[in-house]
């Protein structure tokens, strides 16, 4: 199998799900694989995400919105263990709310690779923060940000068969500072397999703000939790570029929107 088709998409998934309109990056946009030294992977995909009720706090009401994005992503490996990702979203709802959203700048860390006879293990660890790119309102009935600062930590773990198959189970911590600050704690598992031609992965991911309290507006900020499924297929065009569609449903929580995304976008890797 060759490695490049597995990672390039592995990375770009995370972007998509970085620009998100809870506007909370969740898992962040951190795959359980690494470029190597002297190799950089850009990204850019468009976005869009609805829903028609809205959970304020555990309550369920009507609601409809449309949130569309266009967002960047860009990871550069400096060594074979160690990289620096940046993120920059373009999100719009309207003519009023729209604009740069947040921005993250991230470093990932390989703490261990360990070669199995039926494949091989990697430990990654990372962190990051979040914060906003531009004065867009936040005190609007439907902001596209709360214009906060986050940071992010994460541990995973992420296992690749030979056969093409590959495991991951990723957690950390978030810290979202506002009036208060806000601790989360986000859990997700991927599983996938990718090949020559192709790659296709599935995933489910719980996130839990601590302490969360009652949104008054949509996207009120009082903390959100969610359990959301998703999945990603990536197809090569020439060497280096390819095309990468997704999709995700969040199926439950508090002071969020019950949403479906679709996305789409490009990816290709420079080699130094």
């Amino acid at each position: 199998m060759n490695n490049v088709f597995i990672s390039i998409p592995g990375l770009y998934l995370c972007l998509l799900l970085a620009s998100i309109p809870v506007f909370l990056h969740a898992q962040g946009p951190i795959s359980g694989f690494v470029p190597g030294r002297g190799i950089t992977d850009i990204a850019l995909g468009y976005s869009t995400e609805t829903f028609n009720t809205y959970l304020f706090g555990n309550e369920e009401r009507d609601s409809r919105l449309t949130t569309q994005s266009v967002n960047l992503f860009i990871e550069h490996g400096f060594t074979d263990t160690l990289s620096l990702i940046f993120t920059v979203p373009y999100l719009w709802i309207d003519e009023v709310n729209r604009g740069l959203q947040d921005g993250g700048v991230f470093i990932k860390y390989r703490n261990e690779y360990k070669k199995h006879a039926s494949g091989y293990l990697n430990l990654i660890t990372s962190v990051g923060l979040s914060f906003p790119l531009s004065g867009y309102p936040k005190d609007t009935e439907t902001p596209i940000g709360l214009r906060a600062f986050n940071f992010q930590g994460r541990f995973q773990g992420q296992y690749v068969a030979n056969s093409g198959w590959f495991f991951q189970l990723q957690s950390g911590v978030d810290f979202q500072f506002l009036e208060e600050l806000k601790p989360a704690i986000p859990i997700l598992f991927r599983t996938g397999f990718g090949a020559r031609l192709y790659f296709a992965e599935a995933w489910i991911e719980s996130y839990n703000t601590l302490n969360s309290g009652a949104d008054t507006q949509v996207s009120g900020g009082s903390g959100a939790k969610w359990l959301r499924i998703g999945g990603t297929v990536y197809f090569p065009l020439v060497d280096g570029v390819g095309i990468v569609l997704g999709g995700a449903r969040i199926l439950s929580g508090r002071n969020i929107g019950l949403s479906t995304r679709w996305n789409a976008g490009a990816v290709y890797r420079w080699r130094r």
